[in-house]
């Protein structure tokens, strides 16, 4: 496995297009400026000796030599073995709602983007524990499996869109029995299922699906997206633009409201706590701590260890192909014209 310790100054590779695009820029600029003294094949016979094939391999190299070099000074470090790190933790699942009522924008700017904003800071705030995430509309998506890779899980939140689920609706028992089937490690000794959700459904299931992961031990959460006021529902248009709102069969536009009623059953069925979401969500404080009172498990993850640096392997080609770039001149047969010169060269008189 390969990584860079200081994967930061990778950055610095962006210079690299500019200062091609600088290089063609005026290298252009210097053809239009000899066409404006003296024609083409006049300037042909001027510039015969200069080579611009040589000068575009100068640039090249120079290019090349600037991104080993910048590579090296990142550190790159590879991975000799393998060994297994302990954590202690607990098993958490979150369910996300990903229907179209979640475009709504009773809460700025929608509940979506507040739902996305609320699981990165969930993440970042895990010490040890395993996370896996389920999409979920009118079916259930699992989307990242339980892991300890954060990172990973960070990333995939960016992908959750209404689209991410073919099915409309909000199934929310679906969404509780494609969480607890993840669980896949039965000793684990807490298990827990948040469910980031508006809670518009309409049917009963629900609290029967809690029911039934409450007696196999684990533990439900509901953080409620939205306001009890609502709002209407936006939609788009293949291209994406803006096409009004949702409306009903009798053309009335559809709102949709926070069932905070049904978030609170599904809670309490679940052996957890309902928590409506805030702007500074304050609520994640609220589980943090119940996590952090429940007894953890030990999981084993593998991971490369014993790290080595290999900076050189980058850094000396980079001063060689700098070396070469030197040797190479911008003048056509160099060597040549200085061969016949020899020949005119004087002798010194004999004393």
């Amino acid at each position: 496995m390969i990584r860079f310790e200081y994967p930061l100054l990778l950055w610095l590779l962006m210079l690299l297009p500019v200062w091609i695009a600088v290089f063609v820029w005026t290298l252009r600029l210097r053809k239009r400026a000899s066409a404006s003294f003296v024609s083409p094949n006049l300037f042909q016979r001027i510039a015969r000796a200069h080579s611009e094939g040589r000068l575009r391999v100068k640039a090249l190299l120079w290019a090349v030599a600037w991104g080993l070099l910048v590579m090296g000074a990142a550190g790159p470090q590879v991975g000799t073995r393998m060994e297994e790190v302990k954590r202690a933790g607990v098993d958490v699942m979150l369910a996300v709602d990903v229907s179209t009522s979640m475009l709504c924008q009773d809460i700025a700017p929608t509940r979506l983007e507040n739902t996305k904003q609320e699981i990165q800071r969930f993440i970042g705030g895990l010490k040890g524990d395993r996370v896996g995430i389920v999409a979920f509309a009118g079916n259930s998506v699992v989307l990242c499996p339980l892991t300890t890779d954060y990172g990973a899980a960070k990333l995939l939140v960016r992908v959750l869109q209404p689209d991410l689920v073919s099915d409309p609706g909000t199934a929310l028992a679906d969404a509780i029995e494609a969480a607890r089937k993840s669980f896949n490690a039965p000793d684990v000794k807490s298990r827990v299922i948040v469910i980031i959700t508006d809670g518009e459904d309409h049917e009963e299931r629900a609290v029967e699906a809690a029911k039934a992961a409450a007696d196999e031990g684990i533990r439900i959460y509901t953080i409620g997206m939205g306001s009890p006021g609502g709002g209407p529902i936006p939609i788009k248009d293949g291209k994406g633009n803006d096409a009004g709102f949702k409306r009903d069969r009798s053309g009335g536009v559809v709102v949709s409201r926070l069932n905070e009623v049904l978030l609170q059953r599904v809670a309490e069925t679940g052996g957890g706590r309902y928590l409506r979401a805030t702007q500074s969500a304050q609520e994640l404080d609220a589980i943090w701590s119940d996590l952090s009172s429940m007894e953890k498990s030990e999981f084993g993850q593998k991971q490369y260890a014993g790290f080595e640096n290999r900076f050189q392997y980058l850094v000396f080609p980079a001063f060689l192909i700098l070396l070469a770039e030197f040797f190479v001149s911008e003048r056509k047969d160099s060597l040549k014209l200085r061969r016949v010169k020899l020949p005119f060269v004087k002798a010194k008189p004999s004393q």
